[in-house]
């Protein structure tokens, strides 16, 4: 929210001649992108206004693809929330989850631990989130072993045979016999390299899929210079905007020569002063 603390920024955001406001139907229609960026801060808290936004995005695409030909958006409609109980945690998202998908409104949602999930939704909900999901990705590296335990139990057993093989004062003796042994337990699955992801999907077998990343090939180093580009841009801005120490020196000298300094004001007419006639 501290973007908004300054004057010239609010009225950039503002509509006015010859800037009219956004059309987000028509953004829509046109397959376009909103872009939500925030992050959680205790001093200048914007998951409030990202989730109104983002709430507002949804119902205007929810209302669009009620009003189709077809009684949905094609193609559909995608909403990426990275790191949702941080950035915009949206109440409403396990009753879209539930009914919007099939108006083609889609939803992904990444977290980086399930605690997040639970302390933001709490437990009953977060669950419900997590049964709705029909594609689940899950990385190695976490500390969670509750949860690693959980997906270990949704993965199943397999059922395996085995033979044992006896040599003694009677002869050789052979017995076999089945085992139920777990798929993945907790610990391998906290053990997934780096690039790998178990990926649960519908009532498919899992699988251990191997990713690469965006930065990755002749591509990704179009997308690392053009970082790199920004960067450098948003520097060079920043380095001409005061500090906050210049900018608080500022606002103590205009508040000591505009207020301190004030004339008083004037004295009152006398019917009201004590001991008038």
């Amino acid at each position: 929210m501290e973007l908004f603390f300054q004057p010239d920024i609010r009225t950039r955001c503002l509509p006015g001649p010859g800037r009219a406001a956004t059309d987000l139907a028509e953004l829509i229609r046109r397959r376009g992108t909103v872009y939500l960026l925030g992050r959680d801060d205790p001093y200048a808290s914007a998951p409030p206004l990202m989730t109104a936004v983002a709430e507002h995005v949804l119902d205007t695409a929810l209302g669009l693809a009620a009003a189709a030909r077809h009684g949905r958006l094609t193609p559909c409609f995608l909403a990426c929330l990275d790191e949702p109980p941080s950035t915009a945690p949206l109440p409403t998202l396990r009753v879209r989850m539930a009914n919007e998908r099939a108006l083609g409104l889609s939803f992904i949602y990444a977290a980086q631990t399930w605690k997040q999930m639970v302390v933001s939704y709490g437990d009953d909900e977060a669950r419900s989130l997590f049964g709705l999901s029909n594609n689940l990705i899950i990385f190695g590296g976490g500390k969670d072993i509750h949860f690693y335990r959980e997906i270990s139990d949704l993965i199943d057993e397999v059922r395996i045979s085995r033979q044992t093989v006896t040599d003694g004062p009677g002869g050789v003796g052979t017995t076999r016999s089945g085992e139920d042994v777990r798929v993945l337990r907790p610990g391998d699955i906290r053990r997934l390299r780096d690039r790998r992801a178990l990926v649960v999907a519908g009532n498919a077998p899992p699988i251990i899929a191997r990713l690469h990343r965006c930065i990755d090939g002749r591509h990704g180093q179009t997308l690392l210079h053009e970082l790199t580009q920004a960067r450098a841009a948003i520097g060079q801005a920043r380095s001409r905007t005061p500090d906050l120490g210049a900018r608080t020196r500022a606002a103590v000298g205009y508040a000591r020569d505009h207020f301190l300094h004030a004339p008083d004001p004037p004295a009152s007419s006398g019917h009201g002063r004590e001991g008038a006639p």
